[in-house]
């Protein structure tokens, strides 16, 4: 019988992927594991979370980064595993989730931390959008333009961050921001955001709905370039939030968006999993 390892933290969790995924391998008839990120462990040359051997789990799924002072250590062990094993590569956590991924399908982005080479960038073509790189849910997001006022907002991005994204808007992401979800290489699943009257993000956390939605041709397209690019990575899942033509950002480490569809009538875990394992175990994970 296969095994599946997933690492997760303690909490609180802003989905139920912790719960959802490892029910929907048992419910394929996996063996299941869960553990702690800070159960990681190096014993006598074996990496393990709690009692399990890493070494011999057939996939190991990390959901979220576990706690930031640990992390590139943690990261160090992982990577001492067969990557074909993961879900998701131990690399990707690092270069592949979030707002700078993936660059060349993004709409005109600028990024540092010297606040004056972000401002110099500012126009009158459009509004501009500046968010911290390492947060999530819409936090430290706002829309501004080339005065006093978005000039502050930037500098303030920098001094509570350190970095921070600078990224003309696209003004199609108000109302067709579309959260799709991608498996083994292919789109799943997805579905259109709205967000609430006067709020410029679309991230369920702040208030946004969701709606079924059909992908445009356009909209397959974009995603199902991107998904497969991410596969090729050997990322098996993440989620893609798109507003044609553009990509907007990529969650590798936790993606929500499950519990989403099947409240708007479709169970997709089940879909994820047999995607998941027809593409790694056919790369000759396990």
């Amino acid at each position: 019988m296969l095994k599946v390892l997933f690492l997760i933290g303690a909490g609180p969790h802003r989905n139920d992927n912790h719960r959802r995924l490892p029910q929907a391998f048992a419910d394929e008839g996996w063996r299941v594991a869960v553990a702690d990120h800070a159960s990681l462990h190096l014993d006598r040359g074996a990496v393990k979370a709690a009692d399990t051997d890493l070494g011999q789990c057939d996939l190991i799924w990390l959901l979220g980064f576990g706690e930031r002072r640990s992390f590139l250590d943690r990261m160090q062990l992982l990577r001492r595993i067969d990557q074909g094993r993961f879900v998701n590569v131990v690399d990707a956590y690092t270069y592949l989730h979030g707002k700078l991924a993936l660059l060349e399908h993004l709409p005109e982005t600028h990024a540092g931390s010297d606040a004056k080479l972000l401002i110099k960038q500012l126009d009158e073509r459009s509004d501009w959008i500046v968010k911290p790189s390492g947060t999530s849910f819409g936090q430290g997001v706002a829309k501004v333009r080339n005065d006093a006022e978005g000039r502050e907002a930037i500098r303030h991005r920098l001094r509570e961050h350190g970095f921070a994204i600078l990224q003309r808007y696209v003004e199609s992401a108000a109302e067709h921001e579309i959260r799709c979800l991608a498996a083994g290489g292919e789109v799943i699943g997805c579905y259109r955001r709205l967000p609430k009257e006067g709020e410029h993000r679309a991230n369920l956390a702040n208030g946004a709905g969701a709606a079924p939605h059909a992908l445009s041709a356009g909209e397959r397209a974009l995603a199902q370039t991107v998904s497969e690019q991410l596969n090729a990575a050997g990322i098996g899942f993440a989620a893609l939030d798109i507003a044609h033509p553009y990509l907007i950002e990529t969650n590798i480490a936790n993606p929500g968006g499950l519990a989403t569809i099947e409240a708007l009538g479709e169970d997709l875990a089940p879909r994820a999993v047999q995607a998941i394992a027809a593409s790694r175990l056919r790369d000759g994970s396990g």
